[in-house]
This record gives C-alpha cells, structure tokens and sequence, in this order.
C-alpha cells in the first residue's frame, strides 16, 4: 500500500513508499483510509519541529471504512464508517493515566507519531479507541473530527468561557475558525483577528457568525478591544495563530483576571510577558490534542449540524500529490487540505 512516511530528519526525509497492508489483531480494526488531513502537527514533524518516533506513516486526522474486523471485536462490522482518537495506547498505571488523562502519559503513543498513522491507504487502530461515524454526516466532513475535537477540548473542556463574554480569537486559520464556532455555540460574543492577507479568512469568519472581525494591520487592536467590549478587555482569548505576536497581542487585550487559553502550537520557543500575566492575574491555561470526551462531544456536534465545515474543507489532493498539498498548506490560502489515499467516488 501507498503511505507517506517521515524516515529520517532533514527536507528529504519525507517520501511516499510501498509498505505492506498492516494485519488486524486482536481487538483492533484495520480501516481503509477515506481522508486524512494535513494538520499544524504534521508540519512540523516535515520540519523537524516536533518529536516523532521516525520512520513513521504521518496523519492523524482521518475517516474511513472497516476493512477488518480483529478477533474478540464487538460492536464493528466491516463497511462501518468510523474515525478514532489520535492516542493510541498508554501505560494506564502513572498518575495521569489513573486520573483518566491518557494525553499527558509520559508514555503516550499517539498515531502520526509514535505509531503509524492515517496518510496511507489502511491504517490499524484499537476497536476501543474508535467512533462510528453519524448517520448523514459525510467521509469528508468526519475527517475533520480531529481538529474540532482539539478546540471542543480547548474552548468547551478546558476554558472557563461564559454565555455574554467578550471573546478575541487570534487567528482565522481552521483552528480558529472552529474556535470561534465554538465560542458562539458557548453564547460568547466573538472577535476574530488576523493579520495582512487574511482578508477572506476574516470575511469567512463574520459569514459563520463572529460578531466582529480585525485585521490587526490596519487598526490598533487595543483601541479596537476597548470599544468592542465597552473598555473592559476580552473575558477570554484564544491564541490560534501559533506565532509570538499574536501571542503578545492577546495577552495585552485580556481584560485583568480573564483567561488566556493557548490552542496552537508554536512549533519553537516564544518570549511571553510572563509579567504582564502576574500583574494583572491574567490565568494562562491551554490544552492539547483531543480526549476521549472531546471526541464524543465532536460527534453529537456534527450529528446535530451544529458546526460549520464544508466551507473549511479547502482542497482535497490524490496522496501521490502530496508535496502540492504540504505547499499548499504553507501558502496559507485556504483553511483544511484533504490527502485521498485510495480511489473514493465521494467528493
């Protein structure tokens, strides 16, 4: 089968390779893979920004169909459309795992990473760890569960975010968009900023329902807060852009004891007004990945057609095109960009 492996570190490390199709085991399913999705993630694991057990077969954002059903399986029969969580095992005895937090196991595998993952066309995962896709909600929305799980953890799990707060999101790529879905469902009044070319993106974000958008480069954004929320500074931020100055700006128009909340990934070491946090009790919190309860409440969320996602599915590119859809990812003119690892009739 086709899968696009990281092999070793450096801009050659990347290469599409014929690997044999992975068995099914005990407990497991193997799933022919529909979509899977280029994440922040997995651009950094191209760029040796973030740890990954190499060789390994990227993605972790994925939907797709049972091929196989593994001995002592209930609950899954083969055709069934299904996604899984992106943790794949975990020690299950250090205190994270015993409080129920599998993503901060020291010994955490996660798919994409530590094991093999979705951008091939068969991947194996724990029956356990999988979800049966809605009824109605297509291969290609489902394959954004990943992300919208990571905000559902961020904006609805983690933030303390109330119906009536002014919220600022930075950042109107997918994971801000999806964050600010999120924060209206919450009841929040919501802003999204962005910066020089974000235009369409900021345009997208007020037609999904932000109450209002910024384009930092033309506006000084602390005068642009205070008038929004009446003087008083946002009640919550959320930094979705993943670069130090938007870091910067959302701590400086967080209203004094409001909340912080971190979503993307740097990807490097920032600087941070650590300071200008204490002395205004600004609370820092942040979240990564999705739980298992993240998920959940992702799928009864498409269930229900309570988010907006067609708009954000930009492009879908045949796997043998990857390099195309790893450049069009990095000219960040478009929102979520689909790998098809096999020959799918759904669009």
């Amino acid at each position: 089968m086709k899968a696009l492996r990281k092999l070793h570190p450096g801009p050659e490390g990347v290469r599409l390779c014929d690997i044999p199709v992975p068995p099914v085991g005990e407990g497991e399913l193997r799933v022919k893979v529909a979509y899977a999705g280029i994440c922040g993630t997995d651009m950094h694991i191209i760029g040796d920004e973030y740890d990954a057990a190499l060789p390994v077969t990227m993605g972790h954002e994925y939907s797709g169909l049972v091929d196989a059903v593994g001995p002592g399986v209930t609950g899954f029969r083969e055709g069934d459309p299904v996604i899984s969580m992106t943790v794949a095992s975990a020690c299950g005895t250090c205190r994270c795992c015993r409080q129920g937090n599998e993503l901060k196991c020291p010994e955490r595998k996660s798919i994409g990473s530590g094991l093999d993952g979705a951008m091939a066309e068969y991947i194996v995962v724990r029956a356990d760890r999988a979800f049966h896709i809605p009824e109605g909600v297509s291969l290609k929305t489902a394959a954004l569960s990943e992300p919208v799980g990571c905000c559902v953890r961020s904006v609805v799990e983690v933030s303390a975010i109330r119906a009536g707060d002014y919220v600022y999101v930075s950042g109107p790529g997918i994971m801000g968009q999806l964050t600010a879905q999120l924060a209206r469902l919450s009841g929040a009044h919501v802003t999204v900023g962005g910066a020089a070319g974000d235009g369409e993106r900021l345009a997208l974000a007020k037609r999904l329902g932000a109450g209002a958008t910024v384009d930092v480069s033309q506006c000084d954004l602390a005068e642009r807060a205070r008038e929004i929320t009446h003087g008083e500074g946002f009640d919550v931020v959320y930094e979705c852009a993943g670069v130090s100055p938007s870091a910067d700006a959302c701590l400086k128009v967080l209203r004094n004891m409001g909340q912080y909340v971190q979503v993307c990934l740097f990807g490097k070491t920032v600087p941070f007004d650590m300071d200008g946090a204490l002395i205004g009790e600004k609370h820092i919190v942040n979240s990564f990945a999705a739980d298992r309860s993240s998920f959940e409440i992702t799928l009864r969320l498409l269930e229900a057609r309570r988010l907006a996602l067609e708009d954000l599915i930009t492009a879908v590119y045949p796997i043998e095109d990857w390099e195309q859809a790893v450049a069009h990812v990095r000219r960040r003119d478009g929102y979520k960009i689909l790998l098809r690892p096999g020959d799918w009739a759904e669009g």
